[in-house]
């Protein structure tokens, strides 16, 4: 019983230790900072799908008064802010507290108006979205991004005590999508939304771990046409080189960027194969092996 009692006491205390380690190398990322950051979102509601791309530039802009960041609306492969629409701005103040004014996005037609983000929550905490619902913090825990330490912080309804509608992620925002109202997902239960990508001047920085790329799904990407758990990928991360073995013959591999623009390929026909990735820039890539049972994708990290 002692022994027990010893061990539970030293694992809390080991715990402790690592989460006042982690708390040293912890610091605040804001939502809205310098450079060019862009969301890929795709969200599907009342029978429709939506596919959104968001970017916030450092370009300023008087809104009532109040300065905002310009937050731009577009649906291609790269941002350009002449063919792009700016739809409204960001901001975000001293208390971590996120507004938005501007339009919705893909229909253009709704607007909203006021905070959407809070970053300075407890547990238990509720704060007043976009001033028209209650909604409130569940729990905390962190993520670690490119690095860095991350709150992630789980959102319910006031009223709800147990089903979570999404994650708020510190500099990086909604995990249902940048502008998904929490309103349809609180309503509608069938409104469903996705933050698919997060870049920071061109570093890829997020992507849903439902997805294999960045592009708009809803154009005829192939799909994973069979799953083969006997491919193994190592290491992963991985900065010089990465390995693929398979129980069966792989005949190619490709590797797709973020963009599923498709950067590499070669035939193989072996049960494995050493990649040189030195060449490719830090980001998150696709691994297509097509082997003898079919083609599997494996997500690869490049740092």
């Amino acid at each position: 019983m002692k022994t027990h009692v010893y061990k539970l006491v030293l694992g809390f205390l080991l715990t402790l230790f690592a989460f006042n380690l982690n708390a040293q190398n912890y610091e605040y990322i804001p939502l809205v900072k310098s450079g060019v950051q862009i969301w890929t979102t795709t969200a599907s509601s009342e029978g429709y799908r939506h596919y959104n791309r968001f970017a916030l530039t450092e370009e300023d802009t008087l809104i009532e008064g109040l300065n905002y960041k310009k937050l731009y609306w577009f649906t291609d492969s790269v941002f350009n802010p002449l063919t792009s629409e700016c739809i409204g701005g960001l901001r975000e103040n001293a208390q971590k507290q996120v507004f938005y004014k501007g339009k919705t996005g893909y229909d253009n037609e709704d607007w909203l108006n006021g905070m959407f983000f809070d970053f300075s929550l407890s547990v238990g905490d509720t704060f007043h979205y976009f001033d028209m619902i209650d909604i409130r913090i569940a729990y905390i825990d962190t993520i670690e991004i490119v690095g860095m330490l991350r709150k992630q912080f789980y959102i319910t309804g006031n009223w709800d005590n147990g089903h979570i509608v999404c994650k708020m992620i510190e500099g990086i925002g909604n995990d249902l999508g940048l502008l998904f109202d929490i309103r349809t997902r609180l309503v509608y239960s069938t409104a469903e939304g996705m933050l698919r990508c997060y870049e920071h001047n061109g570093d890829l920085q997020y992507m849903s771990d439902d997805i294999t790329n960045c592009s708009n799904p809803y154009v005829g990407l192939p799909n994973i046409l069979t799953e083969d758990n006997s491919i193994t990928l190592y290491p992963n991360p991985a900065s010089k080189q990465v390995n693929l073995s398979s129980e069966n013959i792989i005949n190619s591999i490709e590797v797709f960027n973020s963009l599923g623009q498709k950067v590499y390929q070669t035939n193989v026909n072996a049960k494995g194969e050493t990649l040189d990735i030195n060449y490719l820039s830090k980001g998150v890539y696709i691994i297509g092996v097509n082997t003898d049972k079919g083609y599997v994708r494996k997500k690869l990290v490049k740092d």
